[in-house]
């Protein structure tokens, strides 16, 4: 599964759980990111024993991106209970770990791997 354009790509391996962002995500409002909080609700009806979102290539998510991770994925993870849930970030990219911080409120058992 695949999600891009020119700023930004959203893939999924399903092979090993692992969801990568990519690029600059700067759309505008919850309807903007329907197709990726979309292809979120499809990685955890598929249930992988790990879900791991990689945003180490991700340079900038605006607000309704974050909400679309912490709504979109994460309490859907929570809420289903079958899958550990891992997050990769970058030191390159400081907002990565404080909004991951965030988000793990949400889920206290979110890994954050800082890279």
């Amino acid at each position: 599964m695949q999600i891009a354009d020119e700023n930004y790509k959203v893939s999924y391996n399903s092979s090993t759980g692992t969801i990568t962002c990519e690029g600059v995500m700067d759309l505008r409002g919850k309807e903007a990111y329907k197709s990726v909080a979309k292809l979120f609700q499809d990685v955890v009806n598929e249930t992988p024993e790990t879900i791991v979102l990689d945003i180490r290539e991700l340079e900038f998510l605006n607000s309704s991106g974050i909400t679309t991770i912490g709504a979109g994925l994460v309490i859907k993870v929570r809420k289903k209970g079958a899958s550990k849930f891992v997050v990769h970030c970058s030191k390159a990219f400081p907002w990565q770990e404080r909004s991951i911080k965030g988000v793990m409120k949400l889920m206290p058992t979110l890994e954050l791997k800082l890279d």
